[in-house]
């Protein structure tokens, strides 16, 4: 560890140096003022790009934590939909139309206003630019969006949508849509604009911080003290004067980093590795002091499937496949038994836990849990296949059903699950080997449909379950080659389906029939299984308070601990100082 440790300390002070000759000397900022936080995808592909809206772009190394902000920030831990840029919203009596209010004082870095006509101008541009994120969401949901004057934006949707705010504007899951500064972006091309000039203050945002360095290991942003949070009383100055993303490839690296002080925020560590951490510097803490350790992330685990790529077109096999999975196995070993089984893609938050259980009957019927030697062969002998000499299924031909099993790199959960998957369905007769992508080939070969399974999760309900059942609706299916958004593109299509989510799409959770289609959503849901629920995601995401205290935990949960997420804004506004 301590040899791979020194290789990357070497390459970072390298990549470094070369980064200040070519972006200027940033000066020196002293290590109990400065917080250092992992970049989750170990490295930026293209540092120079800070574009936020171009397709498989997340921004989660800093950017859009550190330099810009949400018009509204969910807390999980409160329930609170947390207004920031925005003071407030109210729906109209059908929840067809929204009017969003701007905060007083909101300022873009260069002291320019943030005004009504910033959203305006963010929204028109997404739709009309269908290859950006969200574009084809925004021409999905909104009919027409005018500012009658700086503090008021009024979107007219398509049709009623209660839960439009929280989904699109509240960082729901993870990303939220940003909005441009419109003097800005007004004269660019969105869609090749890189909005990176350090020397011209790009990226522009609202947020308390600017960037000075970008290089594939290391993103650096200083402290703007005059945000205009601290400006107007709205919130103090963050305590950490400077904030550093760091690549730390490995889970090995992060610990010994962690371990010797050079990380106060980690990506996600396994069991024994934070075990041993904290055995070594036992500073370092999880969401809670004793097991789990963990908290329990909105984004379960499954294996998600191709559903237009032969054999996985057909249900039948798709059930054959998930009767050769034994998740009990995954937990103990993968996970080091901090989570439980999955046999939906819903994270068992109370509100959605009581949906699973009045649908019972529906599990005992739909055995999603089950490992089932017997209904694997019945399904794959009735359609005509047989095993070869070394026990894998053969067609007619004596053509085997071989596919790869991919996972992102850096995703150490899902890495760890990857080659125990391939070993059980392998044994299962299916020829399935493991192989983890690089985040830029991993996105594209989903989006396009060049893989046929893929282990991945699915950040979709936190409080009720229309938004889990929405990433299955066709709308993000398409033909293998032709690109759709998102991790879940399954290319399921099914019209009942479709129809039944699009009933509860215009209805709170509280309104009159909105449980009985939901009932009928997941009844089709499990007959079809469009993909594979695997486990429950219990991220045991690493704080060290020897620099750094007022770390999110269980017993201070003032937000949850995903710093990655453009909430980790909130996180590093309250941190301080460990002296």
């Amino acid at each position: 560890m301590r040899a791979k440790l020194v290789a990357f300390v070497l390459l970072t002070l390298l990549l470094v140096a070369a980064s200040v000759s070519a972006q200027g000397d940033i000066g020196e900022v002293p290590r109990e003022a400065t917080v250092i936080i992992e970049n989750e995808f170990g490295r930026v592909a293209v540092p120079d790009n800070m574009n936020p809206y171009i397709a498989g772009q997340y921004l989660d190394w800093g950017m859009w934590q550190a330099t810009q902000e949400s018009l509204f920030y969910l807390n999980y831990e409160t329930g609170e939909l947390m207004p920031w840029q925005a003071s407030g919203y109210s729906f109209n009596d059908d929840k067809s139309e929204v009017t969003i209010n701007i905060r007083e004082g909101v300022k873009w870095a260069d002291g320019t206003p943030f005004t009504a006509n910033d959203v305006v101008f963010t929204i028109n541009m997404l739709k009309a630019n269908p290859d950006l994120q969200y574009s084809a969401d925004m021409e999905l949901w909104v009919a027409d969006i005018s500012a009658p004057d700086d503090s008021t934006v009024v979107m007219t949707l398509t049709r009623p949508n209660p839960r439009f705010v929280s989904t699109y504007f509240g960082v729901r899951i993870w990303d939220t849509i940003l909005i441009a500064p419109q003097h800005i972006w007004e004269g660019v091309d969105p869609n090749t604009f890189t909005n990176y000039d350090l020397e011209a203050g790009l990226p522009m945002g609202t947020g308390a911080y600017r960037l000075v360095r970008s290089t594939e290991t290391e993103t650096v942003f200083d402290r703007r003290d005059d945000w205009w949070a601290a400006e107007t009383g709205f919130h103090a100055l963050p305590a950490p004067e400077r904030a550093i993303w760091l690549g730390a490839p490995g889970e090995d690296l992060r610990a010994a980093l962690m371990s010797n002080n050079e990380l106060d925020a980690g990506w996600t560590f396994s069991r024994s590795t934070f075990e041993q951490a904290q055995s070594r510097n036992p500073n370092i803490m999880g969401w809670t002091a004793d097991l789990p350790y963990a908290y329990l992330d909105p984004c379960p685990r499954y294996l998600a499937l191709n559903n237009k790529a032969a054999p996985f077109d057909d249900r039948e096999v798709r059930w054959a496949l998930n009767a050769a999975i034994d998740r009990d196995v995954l937990v103990a070993i993968a996970y080091e038994g901090m989570t439980d089984p999955a046999a939906t893609l819903y994270p068992t938050y109370a509100p959605l836990q009581a949906f699973l259980d009045r649908n019972a009957a529906l599990f005992e019927e739909y055995d999603v849990l089950g490992s089932d030697d017997m209904l694997i062969n019945s399904v794959m002998e009735g359609k005509g296949y047989s095993r070869d000499a070394d026990g894998l299924w053969v067609d007619g031909d004596g053509a085997r059903i071989t596919f790869t099993l991919v996972a992102r790199a850096g995703q150490t959960d899902k890495v760890r699950m990857g080659n125990i998957l391939a070993e059980q369905v392998r044994a299962a007769g299916f020829d399935a080997s493991f192989q983890p992508l690089e985040d830029g080939i991993f996105y594209g070969d989903v989006s396009t449909g060049s893989l046929q399974a893929w282990i991945t999760d699915l950040c979709g309900s936190v409080s009720d379950p229309y938004e889990t059942f929405s990433r299955f609706h066709s709308r993000f299916s398409g033909p293998i080659g032709e690109s759709v958004p998102g991790v879940n593109a399954s290319r399921f299509e099914n019209a009942g389906y479709d129809e039944v989510v699009d009933a509860m799409a215009v209805l709170a959770a509280s309104d009159e029939g909105f449980d009985a289609l939901a009932d009928q959503a997941l009844e089709i849901w499990l007959h079809e299984l469009p993909g594979i629920p695997l486990v429950q995601a219990r991220l045991l995401t690493p704080f060290n308070s020897t620099y750094w205290t007022n770390w999110p935990s269980a017993d201070n949960n003032y937000i949850h601990p995903g710093h990655w997420w453009v909430t980790g804004a909130v996180m590093l506004h309250n941190i301080q100082p460990a002296g």
